[in-house]
């Protein structure tokens, strides 16, 4: 089961990146009837080539093992924080602003 969900997302992402999954074999440098092998579940990938998949997919293996990535949600959140922070000193800033041009 968690290989079927794992050939899934993989799946997902290569039509997200709009390529043939002949062509993502031949990037990833694996025949084409390896890969489809995989995906049939006749054979495994080791955790290297998984690394492979992950890394020329631009997710991490988490994410394709689990559907989740802790690490992307965490930094995520570290962005979308920094954008609040920025947005709050860009008011402030406006506000300031406004005040020295109401002196004039």
């Amino acid at each position: 089961m968690v290989m079927q969900k794992f050939w899934s997302r993989v799946r997902n992402q290569i039509r997200a990146h709009k390529i043939s999954q002949e062509k993502f074999a031949q990037y990833i440098g694996v025949p084409r009837s390896t890969f489809f092998r995989w995906q049939k579940e006749l054979i495994s990938p080791d955790v290297a080539t998984v690394y492979t998949i992950a890394t020329a997919l631009g997710v991490s293996m988490e994410y394709l093992l689990t559907g989740e990535d802790k690490k992307s949600e965490r930094i995520r959140m570290e962005q979308t924080e920094a954008r609040k922070t920025t947005e709050a000193q860009v008011r402030k800033l406006v506000v300031e602003l406004q005040d020295e041009v109401l002196k004039f």
